[in-house]
């Protein structure tokens, strides 16, 4: 490429003589990462999560906090590595756009670089490292899936980052996104990505972000031969939220071979579209060999690919909280989640941060008697298992409190 022709696409990605659009403030993420450049002498913060989570938007925010904290606008480079301009996506190519920053921008000063969807070229590692390494920079760099925490890129990085992982939309900050008056209840159904959100042609916004996942994020990463299958085992999952499954019984339930539902499960789970939790045990080994509940790290998949949201209303309940957990196990390395099986009675979630142990229950409704009474007796054998004094039941149209049997504290948040 030609110089005035690189040029003229940084100006277009950077602050230096506009300012580009940084839609609705995520501050949980641009504080965090702000207070880690500012503080930390680690060189390379990665964000990663789910295309379409908000991650270029969070970096640009990033590079606006720092500017209007007297960062000047040359020392910020911004690097749109999926921009269709760069028709060769090569470490030459990278190479070429730092030399002409470095020539007409900012010939001297500590650079801050977003490099977003870094994935996107081959031997971006090295170009972080090397500059990382002579103190010329500091560096933010995006990704669409785990394919940037894989052990060839953090070898080469040699535990020099921080990652931060991007989810969709939490409750706060949907409040502030959506202008809807049914908060919950669009929450639930519509889910929470941010464009969503925001537009009026959701089901096609959301059909649009599952074939690019699976197209980008998994069959082209893995070269997936079979991608009937593959797009067959997304969709058994996505439908199939808050249900325990063992690869062998969804292998003999969709003809599919062991191994391939392993290893497509697997993928699956590195491209954020789906995750899965494990049944609490304190034997590993039982932990192990027992089945596990699969989720969708976002509602909207669920309403918008095959399932009627009024029918799975307490599915989507479920789901949402367990996206909400799964964030906070990204951001605490001391939390950890389950779900707890015994002797027929079932838990949605046991939490485990450090020493301490939560048990919590999701229904929709339990204003029927006989609901309610499922589940309390499922937590109280819990309880007594795990010797708690205190469980709850996340609910939408019941808030109560309550003693059991004199001994178990029991609040129903509704």
């Amino acid at each position: 490429m030609q110089k005035k022709d690189i040029l003229k696409i940084l100006d277009s990605w950077n602050f230096w003589r506009h300012e580009p659009e940084t839609g609705v403030l995520r501050s949980f993420y641009v504080s965090r990462i702000t207070t880690l450049l500012r503080e930390s002498e680690i060189p390379v913060i990665i964000e990663t999560g789910i295309r379409r989570s908000g991650k270029s938007f969070i970096a640009k925010q990033v590079a606006k906090k720092l500017i209007e904290e007297n960062v000047s606008k040359e020392r910020v480079l911004i690097l749109n590595l999926e921009d269709e301009r760069l028709i060769d996506r090569n470490y030459n190519v990278l190479l070429e756009m730092y030399d002409v920053y470095r020539e007409e921008i900012n010939s001297s000063e500590k650079s801050i670089i977003i490099m977003d969807e870094a994935q996107e070229i081959d031997g971006w590692e090295r170009f972080v490292r090397g500059l990382s390494e002579r103190g010329e920079a500091k560096f933010i760099i995006t990704g669409s899936s785990s394919k940037l925490l894989d052990s060839e890129y953090a070898s080469h990085l040699s535990g020099r980052q921080v990652v931060i992982y991007v989810h969709p939309l939490n409750l706060v900050e949907y409040r502030q996104f959506s202008k809807t008056k049914d908060i919950i209840g669009s929450y639930l159904k519509e889910g929470s990505f941010p464009a969503i959100v925001l537009s009026q042609s959701k089901a096609d916004i959301i059909s649009s972000y599952f074939n690019t996942i699976i197209l980008k994020d998994v069959i082209q990463r893995f070269r997936i031969k079979k991608q009937d299958n593959l797009i067959r085992l997304a969709k058994f999952y996505i439908t199939s939220i808050g249900s325990r499954i063992t690869f062998n019984s969804v292998s003999k339930f969709l003809d599919l071979s062991v191994k391939t539902v392993y290893n497509f499960s697997i993928y699956l789970e590195k491209s954020y579209l789906i995750f899965f939790i494990d049944r609490f045990s304190f034997s590993i080994k039982k932990q192990n060999n027992s089945p596990r509940k699969v989720y969708a790290i976002d509602n909207s998949f669920p309403s918008f690919l095959g399932l009627n949201p009024i029918e799975i209303k307490g599915r989507l309940l479920e789901n949402a909280i367990a996206g909400t957990l799964y964030l906070i196990s990204k951001h605490n390395l001391d939390f950890h989640f389950y779900y707890w099986n015994e002797n027929n009675r079932e838990v949605d979630f046991i939490i485990k941060n450090k020493q301490h142990y939560e048990a919590i229950q999701v229904a929709y409704s339990v204003k029927e008697e006989k609901t309610r009474v499922r589940e309390v007796e499922g937590l109280m054998g819990c309880a007594e298992r795990l010797n708690l004094s205190e469980v709850e039941i996340i609910t939408i149209d019941y808030a109560y409190e309550e003693i059991i049997n004199n001994r178990f504290f029991l609040q129903y948040w509704g």
